[in-house]
């Protein structure tokens, strides 16, 4: 992995001009990230086991984990630096369509579960604005993930849950700062309004992949594939690749419009595009008899529902981590919780409603109004007040 990200460094270091060259930081966040990724010592098992639950909260902040922080700090401050860069080219060749490969993803995840752990060593320190910064890095390095393909959607939607679990975390210790809670809304709306279009990214991954709908490059993927398909798809696949060119073509355009129509469902509220994506699926089994080229895109047909639950999902997280600041701002400026659920607070993006709000003896829920469709739950949100 290291080589392989090592060889994308140098060729887009080699790239730039010479004038940019000595210039730091870079105007591409990528060549700070692969620095980084380069710098980053990945914890040996007892001490991932150990992030992991302070993670879930389950163990606190060891000195072997400030250890395992501070031999990352190179990296973590080269990290940090490249969230303030806008501009962000991974320098990935979208012309190898379906094979392509992005190591950086992997590794962006590693490094946002670097950041989160520095902010809870930081918080344990008393040190809660640092913190809080580390976990505004982390939306921004979320962002940089970007929309060009779903994988990279669905990953900086995890990322970004990363953060929102680790701001969860550290909110009751400054639930009575006002100043901090105010400053931390206004970095998070901002963050809110750049999450990853899955739209976007099916746009983009129309545009790359029907590059592909040809008999040469097909028969390139599945064939890698062959080893781990039953017999009866392998035998499927053949016959597809004794087809003319034509089918090829024909294949192509009813994938185009299948992409299309997929897109057009992000534009809906939740349960109406979740129908959209199951009629959509029927529909494509409906037409493998009298329109034989609709296999492969049976074949590409993404999860397409659980990615459209995937962004709601982290959507809605976002927002509850949002209207939970504006509820704990109450708190800061009168003493105590509101009884009732403010007006205009962001929504439950399941059901495009107000979040359940709920007083506890430790603080208060919000609960969503609508159900997640995949996963079949209704998901709430904790957040405690210190004593």
């Amino acid at each position: 992995m290291k080589t392989v990200i090592k060889g994308i460094l140098i060729g887009i270091v080699l790239s730039a001009s010479a004038g940019q060259a000595f210039a730091y930081p870079p105007d591409n966040a990528a060549v700070l990230y692969y620095r980084a990724f380069m710098l980053m010592e990945e914890p040996n098992e007892a001490i991932g086991e150990m992030i992991s639950d302070l993670r879930k909260g389950e163990s606190g902040v060891n000195e072997q984990i400030r250890r395992y922080v501070e031999r990352n700090r190179k990296a973590i401050n080269v990290i940090v630096t490249a969230t303030e860069i806008r501009n962000c080219d991974w320098g990935l060749d979208f012309s190898e369509g379906l094979e392509l490969a992005m190591p950086n993803l992997a590794k962006c995840r590693q490094a946002a579960y670097l950041l989160a752990t520095d902010a809870r060593v930081l918080a344990e320190q008393g040190d809660y604005k640092t913190a809080l910064e580390r976990c505004v890095a982390i939306h921004k390095m979320s962002i940089h993930v970007g929309d060009d393909t779903l994988v990279s959607c669905l990953v900086g939607v995890a990322i970004k849950g990363i953060a929102n679990d680790c701001i969860v975390d550290i909110l009751p210790r400054v639930s009575s700062d006002y100043e901090i809670l105010q400053w931390l809304r206004i970095r998070l709306a901002d963050v809110s309004s750049r999450h990853p279009s899955m739209r976007a990214a099916l746009a983009k991954e129309a545009e790359v992949f029907g590059r592909t709908m040809n008999k040469e490059d097909i028969r390139a993927i599945f064939e890698d594939d062959f080893l781990d398909m039953p017999q009866d798809k392998i035998e499927e696949l053949k016959q597809i690749l004794q087809k003319d060119d034509e089918f090829f073509v024909r294949a192509r355009e009813y994938y185009l419009s299948i992409m299309a129509r997929m897109q057009s469902y992000f534009d809906l509220p939740y349960p109406q595009a979740m129908q959209g994506f199951e009629d959509l699926s029927q529909g494509i089994d409906n037409d493998l008899k009298e329109k034989p080229e609709s296999i492969i895109s049976r074949m590409l047909f993404p999860a397409i529902g659980r990615v459209c639950s995937v962004d709601t999902r982290g959507r809605t997280h976002l927002n509850a981590v949002l209207a939970g600041i504006d509820i704990y701002l109450i708190r800061a400026k009168t003493g105590e919780l509101p009884d009732e659920l403010p007006a205009g607070l962001p929504k439950d993006m399941f059901s495009g409603e107000d979040f359940i709000y709920e007083k506890t003896d430790n603080g208060f829920i919000l609960k969503c109004q609508g159900k997640d469709l995949v996963k079949d739950i209704v998901h709430q949100y904790e957040f405690k007040v210190a004593k």
